[in-house]
């Protein structure tokens, strides 16, 4: 094989890595930092409750990931849409730390618990990402503000590819029984759990936990 050969073999290779790699990185949605970038003084403890065991993680352990995200709000009439402005969240994906300690294929459902009582419930379909929902992260921060400064931190997020989260989005990804509703009507607003503590596994009723249970 001659000099010019070999050359052109090694350019070939060269640019068929490059590409490769460029494809990765734009395929990859929603954004996923390649090393976790929480600063040191940024601490988000949660408890994983699953029947009697319980696991204590801090959310800045995992790799940072993000997307951009419009809720739709009650409708104000019949027909009539009421989208929120859109915002850019920085989080942890949820799957991954429910698979690190119970482990994703053995839930059939979570039910995300806030300090203040309120909570929501994510069946394992929606976890695994292939609903209208997208992928579910605990926000640690919002449009560039420190998580150290934000105050809904841990905040639930769903990051469809689509960047828009509608009301019907909501009843097709999460169903009738476990969407959140303004009075009569759907409101996807109201999935945003924040301040989440406790992530409680297949919970079947009774009562949740509770800021004195930590």
């Amino acid at each position: 094989m001659s000099l010019r050969s070999r050359e052109g073999i090694l350019i070939l290779g060269t640019v068929l890595i490059a590409a490769a790699v460029l494809l990765i990185v734009l395929r990859r949605s929603p954004s996923e930092d390649i090393v976790s970038t929480w600063s040191a003084d940024v601490r988000f403890p949660v408890r994983v409750i699953d029947d009697d065991r319980t696991f204590d993680v801090d959310l800045a352990d995992y790799p940072a990931i993000g997307g951009r995200v419009a809720y739709e709000g009650p409708a104000l009439a019949e027909g009539q849409e009421n989208w929120k402005p859109a915002h850019d969240y920085r989080g942890v994906d949820l799957a991954a730390v429910l698979d690190r300690t119970v482990g994703l294929d053995a839930i059939e459902t979570v039910t995300l618990v806030a300090l203040d009582g309120w909570h929501k419930t994510l069946s394992r379909e929606v976890l695994d990402g292939g609903t209208p929902a997208g992928t579910v992260i605990l926000a640690l921060s919002a449009d560039g503000v420190s998580p150290v400064e934000w105050d809904d931190a841990p905040m639930l997020v769903l990051l469809p590819a689509d960047e828009r989260f509608s009301n019907q989005d909501m009843l097709d990804a999460l169903g009738p029984n476990h969407a959140h509703y303004f009075g009569d009507g759907p409101s996807a607003t109201g999935l945003q759990v924040k301040g989440v503590a406790f992530l409680v596994i297949d919970y079947g009723g009774g009562r949740l936990p509770m800021l004195s249970d930590l």
